[in-house]
């Protein structure tokens, strides 16, 4: 199950990587008021990510330590998207609030997985 894991968080990495490094201006309007270039900045360590995500997902017996990265990395995730949405600033517009929300939901489910499925 883990290696499924690991290709769903890697899919929605390069989903959205691509979106903030293609229309990063688009992306920014439509979530609020993110600089564009941290937008794209974020966009391309997303798409580093997902490249990490998808060769860990090849691997026969993936090391411990590459596992809970990838968790540690999505609860830092959650806990950023909750911090920026507590604090009013960047993430604004009502469909971008939702977005974040949900996408914040899926990665935090991915995180918990991966915790919990990492090899011994």
């Amino acid at each position: 199950m883990l290696p499924y894991v690991l290709r769903a968080n890697a899919a929605s990495c390069a989903l959205f990587g691509a979106l903030f490094v293609i229309v990063g201006q688009a992306s920014a309007d439509f979530i609020g008021s993110p600089p564009v270039w941290m937008l794209q900045v974020l966009g391309g360590g997303l798409l580093i990510n997902a490249a990490a995500l998808t060769w860990t997902s090849t691997q026969a017996q993936p090391h411990r330590f590459s596992v809970l990265a990838f968790a540690l990395g999505d609860l830092i995730w959650v806990l950023a998207t909750a911090v920026i949405l507590a604090g009013g600033f960047w993430i604004t517009t009502p469909g971008g609030i939702t977005w974040a929300v949900c996408v914040a939901v899926f990665v935090g489910v991915c995180g918990a997985l991966q915790w919990m499925l990492a090899p011994r």
